[in-house]
């Protein structure tokens, strides 16, 4: 079998690491290309195949099956160039871990919007697929246009309020792969290291630290998902190794070698009871990658 040009490829590999739940099983195929064109060349190998594909970058919003994913993974962690163009904008790849863009672009800059990043995990380009932030803003407000590669080839998208809502968009769908995104940022009259700290300490004075993902559930119009949470009792409970975090009823966690059966199990007992108490449908923020009832784990 010829295999695509690549820095790096291992077969039968095992994804759990690689997620900050700790979780999952093996991927038939899994990918670091380091260049764009490495990126085509893996893409078109995978497509050629008909492969399932499964992007990912530092999988903090993943919760994988334990029996694993039987495709293949490609990380875009090794595309983290960074290209300055003009005083404000920059060029980024989409492994760049969100945090060193505010520490080592946004904080030096002393460029306004901090308050919307800090403390979110993960890499731009799932920050972009998800649309991250809080309620300060998204990262989609500081994009001006997306590089992305489809089944048909790579474009350029201008990204539009229209084409991005609360934790989620509509321009990077399907198969496609975020490459690189052109970020705009504008100077602030504030001092935005002291309110970078400012939101580093509250994240620690309200969220629990640990294996997990972060918010398990969106919040629904005009609510919280965590305190929905916490006004049916369930604070505290716990399926095998995951427990709902006494500290923010939002967030699950891998307290004990956690199952992805034991996550799963606690996401739909949450669903389940908030919809008998309040008749709301909760939607979950994590991306659960999930085999079929009757599929068998990946073999080599």
């Amino acid at each position: 079998m010829t295999l695509p040009s690549c820095s790096t490829l291992q077969e039968m590999y095992t994804l759990a690491p690689h997620t900050l739940y700790r979780i999952g099983g093996p991927a038939r195929w899994a990918f670091w290309p380091a260049t764009l064109s490495e990126v085509q060349d893996t893409y078109a190998w995978i497509k050629e195949r008909e492969l399932p594909l499964l992007v990912m970058g530092a999988g903090s919003n993943l919760l994988i099956d334990d029996r694993g994913f039987d495709g293949a993974v490609l990380f875009t962690t090794a595309l983290q160039h960074q290209i300055q163009c003009g005083t404000h904008r920059y060029r980024l790849g989409a492994g760049l871990p969100l945090a060193d863009i505010v520490r080592n672009i946004m904080l030096p800059g002393n460029f306004a919007g901090t308050g919307a990043l800090t403390g979110i995990p993960g890499t731009l380009g799932g920050a972009l697929f998800m649309n991250a932030g809080t309620v300060n803003g998204t990262i989609c407000q500081f994009t001006e246009e997306v590089t992305i590669l489809y089944p048909e080839g790579m474009r350029q998208v201008a990204i539009t309020p229209d084409r991005y809502s609360y934790r989620g968009q509509s321009f990077c769908t399907g198969d496609a792969v975020i490459l690189e995104a052109l970020l705009a940022f504008s100077p602030s009259d504030k001092e935005e290291k002291d309110i970078y700290q400012h939101y580093i300490q509250r994240r620690l004075d309200t969220q629990p630290q640990g294996r997990c993902c972060g918010s398990v559930f969106k919040n629904p119009p005009n609510d919280h998902a965590g305190r929905l949470i916490e006004s049916c009792g369930l604070k505290g409970t716990r399926r095998g190794g995951a427990i709902i975090s006494p500290k923010h009823a939002n967030f699950i966690m891998n307290e004990d070698n956690a199952t992805f059966d034991d996550v799963y199990g606690l996401i739909q007992e949450v669903k389940q009871r908030v919809w008998d108490c309040h008749h709301i449908a909760l939607k979950e923020e994590v991306r659960i990658i999930r085999q079929s009832p009757d599929a068998a784990a990946p073999s080599a």
